[in-house]
């Protein structure tokens, strides 16, 4: 049984205009979904894309829990969409796997593990990376971009925002500065890279939307999924990372910007109760280890 999250709060959709760069069948000017009219994808698959240790929690709960490891989990997602595939970020290098050593962005900090690749969990189900036709990321962290270069035939999907940021000159927080330099290393130069602008509707048919969300960084977006018997799923990226930080709007010290991001949390907050929707968080491990594996799926 899915586990709803529902926040008792009126919504009224608003609409943000966007522009689509060389983006096929996503709609210019498009906006969230009519929750009566929208289409629906036929499958999705979750995938794990590693595991991980932080030796300080207060860093993603400031000035509480100092000192106090936690484990997290790693989450991609893969969407069955007609004949198309479309995958939902691209988790820990497949270079990791079962790696003592484990790999990380921030060693100091966090440190990921990898159990399983990618491209087995793919295979799996038939598929190898060359038949993914799109790979949509939450944003440039490396724990979500490390396997991008796996996928060198889809077109990549990023909020134009967060492509700016990472190329932008360093700011003051040195952890931020590290996490931009390996995103640039990491992301390097697709061949086929689609910037978007705000929320975008990637099938034209309300089925699949991209959701702005910034905050934990400046282009970080996250995934609203419509499924025909699962309903509406929303995939958090990391706007939030855990229920607990969701229901008392706590910020990262890591995020780039508190404002935006407790703003983020609002607008997941009224998608839930507009679309009656679904909270996967993709850090949160004790719900992450509840959900669905491939090759099982929602429907």
């Amino acid at each position: 049984m899915l586990r709803q999250t529902k926040v008792a709060v009126s919504f009224v959709l608003v609409a943000f205009s966007l522009m689509v760069e060389g983006t096929p069948g996503a709609s210019a000017g498009s906006k969230l979904p009519d929750p009566i009219k929208a289409g629906v994808a036929d499958k999705l698959f979750r995938l794990d894309c590693g595991r991980s240790l932080a030796n300080d929690e207060s860093v993603w709960t400031p000035g509480e829990n100092v000192g106090r490891s936690i484990e997290f989990s790693s989450t991609c997602w893969l969407i069955k969409h007609g004949n198309e595939w479309l995958l939902w970020d691209t988790g820990v290098p497949e270079s990791a796997l079962k790696d003592p050593r484990g790999w990380s962005t921030l060693p100091k900090l966090i440190v990921y593990h990898l159990d399983k690749t990618l491209t087995d969990q793919l295979a799996q189900i038939g598929l190898k990376p060359s038949d993914i036709t799109r790979v949509a990321i939450s944003h440039t962290h490396g724990d979500h971009i490390a396997n991008v270069g796996l996928f060198s035939n889809s077109a990549i999907m990023m909020q134009r925002a967060e492509y700016s940021w990472i190329n932008s000159p360093n700011g003051q927080n040195d952890n931020v500065n590290q996490l931009m330099a390996l995103a640039r290393n990491l992301l390097g130069t697709p061949k086929n890279l689609q910037l978007i602008d705000g929320d975008t509707d990637v099938y034209g048919d309300g089925s699949v939307t991209l959701v702005s969300t910034p905050g934990h960084t400046p282009g970080h977006q996250s995934l609203l999924v419509h499924l025909k018997n699962s309903g509406f799923i929303i995939l958090s990226g990391d706007v939030v990372h855990s229920e607990e930080n969701f229901d008392k709007n706590v910020v990262p010290s890591l995020n780039t910007n508190k404002a935006e991001s407790i703003a983020s949390m609002e607008k997941i907050r009224q998608m839930i109760a507009t679309f009656k929707a679904t909270l996967f968080i993709n850090h949160d491990k004790k719900q992450t280890d509840k959900l669905k594996l491939l090759p099982a799926f929602y429907d």
